[in-house]
């Protein structure tokens, strides 16, 4: 414990009795309170009708709202002060960082010394304005950062908009549809659609980049300009368009994608999900990898006839992964459709998840085109969804050789 000399210098140390006269804190110092705490103790919490105001002596504490922290007090500085002032609830709580010496004084004690002492009245006063101009100063900061914030990131939504396909390719007897609704104001899913002209095939691609933000989404463009470069540059390959020549470029983008990102990015240890499939548009044949993404489905008159479970594992964490391509051929009137865990995923107010049984049931019941499915889709995840803040990225695309109705 503070010796009482140790306790008058820190009282006079103190902004909020720098005014006060030399008897107003020797009389203050004999009626505080002095309190050992140990690292982790809890010296209030949020919610708590405030009743004193603590002074830090020796240690460190940590302002916090749950397990946001918000500041921290340390030898010199005060904290509680509303409290002390006035019966209001404490908005954060204050815990010891580590083992801390306080003084408290309490309301009781401060208003009987201000009734009697004005000068410690108009110290407090003073100290008080100073603090909330303080406050005033770094919230107008606050705001002018955040506002420049918010016009980056909308700049930076701009942008990452560009990169998902603003033209539909149009493909004589097939129906392409996409939707991405991001969950922040930039998204780490992304769709593709692209035509490979020497091949006369269509690039099919929906991935899922790790975690949200603004990182996602960095690497989200990484991911798609990288699968769509490696795909269009191809001199190797002939002027047919035979499964092998498509085999190649899957095998060769997707090769090339994951190399790039697990050896030069391999420190973020960012990855992705995807589904990169070649349609060959005359035949129906479609040849895909799947890198770890959720299975897409192939559904006809009579439900979901398959599911394209993955080939192999998300690209960007290892190098030298082998996927394997894999052949299917779509029947006229079915309908592909691929999703990221964003729609399986979807939470209601309650809650609870959209799942993926409720997913499956949807789509079995089949539309008769891409627009239709994609439709129905977003439709059903935003009824669901309703007012609750979206959980993740959604992303559904969508291709359908001729039509249902």
């Amino acid at each position: 414990m503070p010796e009482n000399e140790a306790i008058r210098r820190h009282l006079r140390n103190s902004v909020f009795l720098s005014a006060a006269s030399e008897e107003t804190i020797q009389e203050l110092s004999a009626r505080v309170e002095c309190i050992d705490a140990k690292a982790g103790d809890r010296i209030f919490s949020k919610g708590e009708t405030g009743s004193a105001i603590y002074f830090v002596v020796e240690g460190s504490m940590r302002i916090h709202d749950d397990d946001i922290v918000l500041t921290h007090r340390g030898a010199g500085e005060a904290f509680g002060e509303i409290g002390a002032l006035a019966s209001l609830t404490r908005t954060a709580s204050v815990t010891a960082e580590i083992d801390s010496q306080l003084l408290k004084l309490d309301k009781e004690v401060l208003f009987d010394t201000m009734a009697r002492r004005p000068e410690a009245a108009y110290s407090f006063i003073e100290a008080l304005c100073h603090r909330e101009s303080a406050l005033v100063h770094d919230a107008t900061e606050r705001a002018i950062k955040a506002k420049v914030t918010e016009r980056e990131l909308a700049i930076a939504q701009k942008i990452q908009r560009s990169f998902l396909p603003d033209v539909v390719p149009n493909v004589p007897g097939w129906k392409l549809a996409g939707f991405l609704q991001p969950a922040r104001e930039v998204a780490g899913d992304f769709y593709d659609f692209f035509v490979i002209p020497k091949l006369g095939c269509v690039g099919l691609v929906i991935g899922d980049v790790c975690d949200k933000g603004v990182g996602s989404a960095l690497f989200m463009t990484l991911f798609r300009s990288l699968i769509r470069s490696t795909s269009m540059y191809r001199d190797f390959v002939g002027d047919d368009h035979h499964s092998d020549d498509v085999t190649k470029i899957l095998r060769h983008s997707i090769k090339l994608t994951n190399e790039y990102i697990a050896t030069t990015h391999g420190e973020s240890s960012m990855f992705a999900s995807v589904f990169y499939g070649l349609l060959i548009p005359e035949t129906g044949q479609l040849c895909y990898i799947n890198a770890g993404h959720e299975a897409p489905l192939i559904v006809g008159t009579n439900g979901i006839r398959t599911k394209l479970e993955p080939t192999g594992p998300v690209i960007g964490l290892f190098p030298d992964i082998v996927h394997e391509v894999k052949i299917i051929d779509m029947l006229p009137n079915e309908v592909l459709v691929a999703y990221t865990d964003g729609a399986t995923d979807a939470k209601n107010s309650a809650g609870e998840q959209f799942s993926e049984d409720n997913l499956l049931a949807l789509v079995a019941e089949g539309a008769p085109t891409a627009n239709a499915m994609v439709h129905k889709i977003v439709s059903s995840l935003e009824a669901f969804i309703g007012e609750a803040e979206q959980y993740d990225d959604i992303t559904v695309i969508a291709a359908s050789r001729g039509s249902m109705e």
